[in-house]
């Protein structure tokens, strides 16, 4: 009865939670990547349940899109409420390291770790592809070659700046925010709100 009763609560607890943060809010920026065509930027951010999901943004800052939706996992919101409460012993899902790839898709990391008594533990890392619309997400294969200028995966360094030379911006990670700074301009504007 003790445990059914727990399930219920921490079931309630996830609905609650998940019915009760904003979903298209960007909390923390941490890597991005500009697209081949240097019109989009795919990025990786921390949304409100503390897990990271993959966006993509125009380059002028418009169409803000979450491709990802992690944060609707029941994993994540329960990993949210037992993190609140100092508990250890579960599970966090983060999609992290978008990287174009030639045709234009956008290569990603799916990365489970676990937290238990022992710490903080690495557990499965996934590689997918997905459409800048947020469509056709699938594995990752040898023939998704990637647009990249660095090597891809977690072990890779963060990117703090990038130039596109198409609209003639600059576009960097300052402070956890996407800034952009179009030439002849002394004032950045950040790129996501």
């Amino acid at each position: 009865m003790a445990r059914l009763l727990f399930c219920i609560i921490i079931f309630g607890v996830i609905i609650g939670c998940i019915q009760s943060y904003d979903a298209t809010r960007v909390v923390k920026v941490i890597d991005f990547e500009i697209s081949p065509d240097e019109d989009k930027v795919a990025f990786s951010a921390l949304t409100p349940v503390g897990n990271t999901d993959i966006w993509v943004v125009d380059i002028d800052g418009t169409n803000l899109k979450k491709i990802t939706s992690k944060d609707h996992s029941p994993s994540n919101h329960i990993a949210r409420f037992f993190r609140k409460h100092k508990w250890r012993n579960f599970f966090e899902i983060d999609m992290r390291f978008p990287i174009w790839t030639k045709d234009g898709r956008i290569a990603f990391c799916q990365k489970l770790t676990k937290h238990d008594m022992q710490g903080v533990h690495t557990v499965s890392l996934r590689y997918w592809t997905i459409n800048p619309d947020g469509s056709d997400k699938r594995l990752k294969t040898d023939k998704d070659e990637t647009a990249q200028k660095r090597p891809f995966g977690p072990i890779s360094k963060y990117k703090t700046s990038e130039r596109s030379e198409k609209h003639r911006k600059n576009v960097y990670l300052k402070d956890d925010i996407l800034w952009i700074l179009d030439d002849g301009d002394t004032t950045p504007k950040k790129l996501v709100q």
